[in-house]
């Protein structure tokens, strides 16, 4: 194994063990010396690849809405700019919010945690952009296409991206009810700015 093989090895060792405690613990009630502990290496270990306790949340979040945001780009086909891009992304989102409830565990403690650590504010509001411009970037598309007739594609963004964070931040019984929460209020939007000879994406949303 090479030393950066060894590298990337250690680091997913961290972040994993460090995921089972956050989401388990909390942020603030899980330790360095836990993280280190669970994850079969020395706090000097721990502090060698990761800076604090904040960088490891930071680099958690960071790494699950990158990987969420390729999702919802790769969805993006020339076939499904727009609203269709959208509805299958949220399908993506909430089928994996049923099956693994750790993400949202997690981004629950990233929010939480903003507003005691600056490090991490800064970090939720890099996601929080990075989001918009990938919606902005499908709206745009859908405008150019013919499918939404001109509009602030920004604010729209900026408004799906709130959206977005508020439902993963809250506690359903059925994870089903996250999905049509979205889908509701994304369609509200949706169908304002459909042009009149177009026909309704309510209808063509499944």
């Amino acid at each position: 194994m090479t030393t950066h093989e060894l590298k990337d090895q250690r680091q997913i060792q961290i972040l994993e063990a460090a995921a089972e405690l956050f989401a388990k613990n909390g942020f603030d009630r899980t330790s360095v010396d836990e993280i280190a502990k669970h994850a079969g290496l020395s706090k000097g270990a721990i502090y060698w690849y990761f800076a604090s306790k904040e960088k490891i949340l930071i680099a958690l979040a960071e790494q699950y809405e990158t990987a969420n945001q390729m999702a919802v780009m790769a969805m993006a086909s020339d076939e499904q700019f727009g609203s269709k891009a959208l509805y299958l992304a949220h399908r993506h989102f909430f089928e994996q919010k049923a099956q693994d409830p750790l993400p949202d565990l997690l981004f629950q403690q990233f929010i939480s945690m903003g507003q005691k650590y600056p490090e991490i504010s800064e970090a939720l509001q890099r996601n929080n952009e990075n989001w918009a411009r990938v919606i902005t970037g499908l709206l745009d598309q859908s405008v150019a296409r013919g499918e939404f007739k001109p509009f602030n594609t920004t604010l729209v963004a900026e408004a799906i991206s709130a959206i977005y964070r508020g439902v993963c931040t809250a506690r359903y019984s059925d994870p089903q009810r996250a999905l049509h929460t979205i889908e509701y209020a994304t369609r509200l939007f949706y169908d304002a700015l459909q042009p009149e000879t177009n026909s309704s994406v309510s209808q063509g949303s499944e």
